[in-house]
């Protein structure tokens, strides 16, 4: 795991050489704090090529794993984050074409893989990736992502110029991004994160997971789909294929020449990995689990759980207890994220990150992916009652003017859902703000633009031959997991120098997931498959216990101090000053339209942003 920067041609901006380069590389020190790298090239065009490199050493620690690396034959540079599992069997593959390896690295492997393949080789990782290799012949830049975009790759692109990096402020320190986007903003304020290929800035998009991009002076950019996540249910195989198939891959992510960690709840998914673990223990048999606990809330508090889990299969647990002063974990939540995300999970997830960095882990096995990957989300199944868990008011002949006011709210929200199939499922995923409220906040945004932008944002990832469940899951894959679960894991992560790996999210478990029809046995109740297995490994007391998540349970900050960051904020972000005449308490899903609101705002205090 690593951070990655380039720039070739003239940037929009200003002019850059390597003391800029350099800076801005440097920003991203906490994703590589064992190594630098800068490289210049000659760009064809009179100008140049930059590379630059932050490195986290996770595979072969020498200095012969450093980056960026050139080919054997000179032709080829390449910058790259991330983690290739089948390593060795591509070195194999390669060294019976003739090539040699001067290193142990995943990096020397994809390199002088694209030297023999071309970008056939991105089909052949297995893997989280963001690549870019300079061809030095062809003045040609190559860019690519993981399948299911585990790893970030932000690129500001034109037919003069190219530039990307693995964090966002790097590209800022540029003069690449100086405004927050009004459609972005707009996204986000509904789904409480930025859908790629957006991002919050404007001029900045994310290369798109599964996608791959070829740069040339002067010649129009283009994006390749390599790979995309099932649209049919043409997959044939049982809970003997899955269980056989999760050892497989935890085992292949096992791979690192540091110690290995686990990110452990009381939940069915990192309790599976676990188990997978422990199946493997000779192996690796100096895992440690780490798992975070609320005290004095025994309704959400998984530690115990976890304990009992770890305890079962011979593991040590560290537990980061999660008081009610949470400020540092919020503090260094909202510095790691790079783009808001209105989830405070952000949080949880920031101080779990800072326990594996203090235990002395660089690598920690987690359980993220198995809600999207094995339907375990409560909106994959039917809804109880009406949309959302809203309910009409009882008729009465006299309503006060606060009533009157969360009536008129109520109906409005069923009046959204009503607009799109799309807009109900976006709203039982996370109920933030309805179109008229954004045009209420955002100026110069209309209502049928905002709408028009959410149902692009989801139906783009929709397969209507899918069945239903399996449509959602493949549309949160692409997006609330992509841009929401992903970037929280990666960016507190590499906050504290620690990869993090989610072995359920491999695109073969995720063939399996989403391409299985749908049956009583499978499909009747949440992760029936993963639960069989669990039962069969003797953890089938995880099964009776409920679903509880990952959020932050213990918030420090009272509703009015929310609300006066807001108000604070909102005319550095392009917020109307007027925000609390729509965002109310008499408004439905106020809570969670205030903590949006919040987010956003310390996003917007730690980075210095402004608007568009």
């Amino acid at each position: 795991m690593c951070g990655i920067l380039g720039v070739v041609g003239s940037l929009p901006s200003k002019q850059v050489g390597k003391a800029e380069i350099t800076t801005a590389r440097d920003l991203m020190l906490p994703r590589g704090p064992d190594a630098d790298g800068l490289s210049e090239y000659p760009d064809g065009n009179g100008g140049n090529c930059y590379l630059a490199h932050r490195r986290l050493s996770i595979q072969d620690l020498t200095a012969s794993g450093n980056q960026p690396m050139q080919s054997a034959d000179g032709r080829y540079a390449i910058v790259y984050n991330g983690e290739v599992y089948n390593t060795l069997q591509l070195r194999e593959q390669l060294e019976q074409k003739g090539v040699r390896f001067r290193s142990r690295s995943d990096t020397e492997v994809i390199l002088e893989g694209y030297a023999v393949w071309g970008e056939a080789v991105i089909e052949k990782l297995n893997g989280m990736f963001a690549i870019a290799i300079w061809d030095r012949v062809e003045h040609r830049m190559f860019l690519a992502r993981d399948r299911v975009g585990i790893k970030p790759l932000y690129v500001s692109v034109s037919e003069q110029h190219i530039a990307f990096a693995s964090d966002v402020r790097a590209l800022r320190s540029l003069g690449l991004c100086e405004a927050v986007d009004p459609q972005s903003l707009s996204l986000y304020l509904a789904l409480g994160y930025v859908p790629a290929p957006r991002s919050i800035w404007v001029g900045i998009q994310k290369l798109e997971a599964g996608s791959f991009m070829h740069w040339r002076a002067g010649a129009t950019p283009h994006q390749h789909s390599y790979w995309s996540a099932p649209d049919d249910t043409d997959y044939e195989g049982s809970a003997e294929t899955l269980e056989n198939l999760v050892d497989t891959v935890v085992e292949e992510q096992l791979l690192s020449d540091v110690p290995v960690g686990l990110f452990l709840s009381g939940g069915l998914d990192s309790s599976l990995v676990a188990s997978s673990v422990a199946a493997l223990r000779e192996r690796a048999t100096e895992i440690t689990t780490m798992a975070v606990g609320f005290p004095g809330n025994s309704q959400w508090d998984e530690a115990p759980i976890a304990k009992r889990t770890a305890a079962q299969l011979g593991f040590r647990l560290n537990r980061l207890e999660m008081t009610g002063d949470t400020q540092s974990s919020v503090d260094a939540a909202v510095a790691a994220m790079d783009e808001p995300i209105a989830y405070n999970a952000i949080v949880t997830q920031a101080g779990i990150s800072r326990l594996a960095a203090d235990a002395g882990f660089k690598v920690v096995l987690t359980g993220d992916g198995g809600d999207e990957v094995f339907g375990g989300y409560r909106w994959h199944y039917p809804a109880q009652g009406t949309a959302a868990g809203l309910h009409r008011p009882k008729r009465r002949f006299v309503l006060s003017l606060k009533e009157r006011a969360r009536q008129i709210s109520a109906e409005l929200a069923r009046e959204f859902h009503a607009k799109s199939p799309y807009f109900a499922y976006m709203r039982r995923v996370f109920a933030a703000l309805r179109s008229d409220e954004i045009v209420a906040l955002v100026p110069n945004m209309s209502q049928a633009h905002v709408e028009e932008l959410l149902v692009g944002a989801l139906a783009r990832y929709d397969a209507p031959r899918l069945p239903e469940k399996r449509r959602l899951q493949r549309i949160d894959l692409y997006t609330f997991c992509q841009d929401s679960v992903l970037p929280k894991v990666d960016r507190t992560g590499m906050a504290f120098g620690v990869e993090a790996r989610p072995p359920l999210l491999d695109h073969r478990i995720v063939d399996w997931g989403l391409s299985r029809p749908i049956t009583d046995l499978d499909d009747s109740f949440p992760k029936n498959a993963v639960r069989r297995i669990l039962q069969k490994r003797g953890l089938d007391f995880l099964l009776q216990e409920p679903k509880r998540g990952f959020s932050l349970r213990n918030p420090s900050i009272s509703g009015r101090q929310m609300r006066e960051l807001v108000s604070q904020n909102s005319a550095g972000l392009g917020i109307s000053r007027r925000w609390h005449r729509t965002v109310h308490r008499r408004s439905e899903s106020y809570p969670l339209k205030l903590e949006t609101l919040y987010w956003l705002s310390r996003w917007y205090q730690a980075h210095g942003v402004g608007s568009a």
